[in-house]
């Protein structure tokens, strides 16, 4: 271990594993990255085009790869999910949503979600932005195969470099059949 050789190696220090181990640990906590006290989120320091196209890649990803934790972080406490579509309107708040999708994850043999950003409208602050998505969702579950594209205006935020959804409305949905 290079850092027991150079902490060991140093006048005056013992020879040790342990010494090195502390050593290793004092480093370790000064080289890990600051965390917020934010719980939810994704670091990306600002709020641009790339960041937000970075938000929904990873929540794409985190979908797909059925990794609950990694995509429950990317909705604020107030998230609501709106339903518009074809002269209906459900609201459904962040811990009903979340929970539909864990039961979604947990019981799905396979997932495919993929968005493509269509247009960004940004705040006049620049802390917030309305985006505009396409999404392509395809879930297998209890042997049966749900398919459809919806489009989704969603707000987006940022609060100490930490991007967050804060509000999604699908404002229409087609199945595509198979």
């Amino acid at each position: 271990m290079n850092l027991q050789r150079a902490v060991c190696g140093m006048p005056g220090v013992k020879k040790s594993p342990l010494v090195a181990l502390f050593a290793l640990l004092f480093v370790s906590l000064f080289s890990t990255s600051c965390e917020s006290t934010l719980d939810y989120g994704y670091y990306v320091g600002e709020l641009n085009d790339q960041t937000i196209l970075q938000l929904f890649a990873l929540s794409d990803e985190a979908a797909t790869n059925l990794d609950f934790s990694t995509y429950e972080s990317f909705f604020a406490p107030n998230y609501v999910a709106v339903d518009a579509y074809d002269s209906n309107r459900t609201r459904i708040y962040r811990q009903d949503y979340l929970g539909m999708v864990k039961d979604i994850f947990d019981t799905a043999k396979e997932m495919m979600v993929q968005s493509m950003v269509m247009d960004i409208e940004y705040s006049a602050t620049g802390q917030e932005a309305l985006v505009k998505i396409q999404e392509e969702e395809k879930v297998v579950q209890f042997g049966n195969t749900r398919h459809y594209t919806s489009l989704i205006d969603v707000d987006v935020a940022i609060e100490d470099g930490w991007i967050f959804i804060n509000k999604t409305t699908r404002t229409s949905m087609q199945v595509i059949e198979e």
